[in-house]
């Protein structure tokens, strides 16, 4: 029998709660995060409804999707009687700021392994973050990022340590996503906004879409998903939506009698090479333009790496002529909210 008073506030756990049995959950973020309406931006690009997800602000201290990933991820850690974190990413990966926050706060040690990116001041800002807060961090090259990560993890200890990929993208970080996707669909029901024809997100690891586009399979949401990479094609986006899709539906599966095939689910996901230009971590002309037009019209911050390339995107398809009968949602991954320790 399920009990009830341990249901965790989520909608993955409202529809399903046997799920609280199975799936370690700990609550990180301010959920829902709101819908904004931006109408002015939207006219000056002759899209049809132009909205905004906020989950740029999903927690007070530090926001951005990871947050939503990690409630889940660092749940399984503690479940597992881990006392240590070891994660990856970019020099200035804010998933890797945000594992290292949150780890302080349930009181896990965290090393983060990193790799190149050009110095930028959001290298520098990323650094001095971890610097605050202990982070444990090994410089690596690509080539020698599993020898990195062992060696933490002997320090550490093997048995005491939980390993999280790059950007929390696994299937359980996955059902973060899942999570979201069915919170728009509350939104929508509630009357906050219709169903959006197209969402626009930035697309790194992949495991925010992939989650995305499952929980909009299980709403019965017919949107499609205009997954902008900003990591390069050898990664093989595709080939990992369709591991991480089919890995979330086997941690569903216990608790949800009806589920959406990895196929049906993979129909809805765009997945899009046209704002990549050099690379990672690589800002384009359209995608500072496009930063430079968002900071103006939003007053929300934006990052090169990630938003802005998604947010050229959209900027592109809106002068095209296709978005003018549309309704549009983009999906806000940056943290907005002032650094704190």
């Amino acid at each position: 029998m399920t009990d009830h008073h341990n249901i965790p506030d989520r909608p993955l756990f409202r529809q399903w709660p046997a799920l609280a049995a199975s799936l370690p959950f700990i609550e990180l973020g301010d959920m829902p995060t709101a819908i904004d309406v931006a109408a002015e931006l939207g006219a000056e690009l002759n899209i049809g409804t132009l909205l905004i997800k906020r989950d740029d602000l999903s927690a007070a201290d530090y926001g951005g999707n990871k947050i939503r990933k990690l409630e889940f991820l660092l749940a399984d850690a503690l479940a597992q009687h881990k006392t240590h974190v070891v994660t990856f990413g970019g020099l200035a990966s804010n998933h890797a700021v945000a594992t290292a926050l949150n780890c302080k706060k349930l009181g896990l040690t965290c090393g983060a392994v990193l790799t190149p990116e050009p110095e930028t001041d959001a290298v520098r800002a990323a650094l001095a973050k971890h610097e605050q807060l202990g982070t444990r961090i090994e410089r690596s090259g690509y080539t020698d990022l599993r020898a990195c990560a062992d060696r933490l993890t002997t320090e550490f200890g093997v048995a005491q340590t939980y390993e999280v990929p790059f950007g929390g993208s696994s299937a359980v970080g996955a059902l973060g996503f899942v999570n979201a996707a069915l919170e728009l669909a509350e939104q929508i029901a509630a009357g906050e906004l219709a169903a959006p024809d197209l969402i626009y997100v930035a697309c790194g690891t992949v495991g925010t879409v992939a989650g995305l586009a499952l929980g909009l399979a299980m709403a019965g949401l017919e949107c499609r998903i205009e997954a902008v990479l900003v990591t390069p094609e050898s990664l093989r986006h595709g080939d990992m939506a369709e591991r991480l899709i089919a890995g979330a539906l086997e941690l569903l599966r216990p608790a949800v009698a009806e589920l959406p095939t990895v196929a049906a689910v993979l129909a809805h996901l765009q997945l899009r090479a046209d704002q990549l230009g050099g690379g990672y971590a690589e800002p384009t002309a359209a995608c500072q333009a496009a930063a430079e037009l968002w900071q103006t019209a939003t007053g929300q911050p934006v990052s090169l790496t990630y938003t802005a390339k998604a947010v050229a995107a959209l900027v592109e398809d809106a002068r095209a002529g296709k978005l003018s009968d549309k309704t549009v949602l983009f999906w806000n991954t940056y943290n907005s909210q002032v650094w704190s320790v």
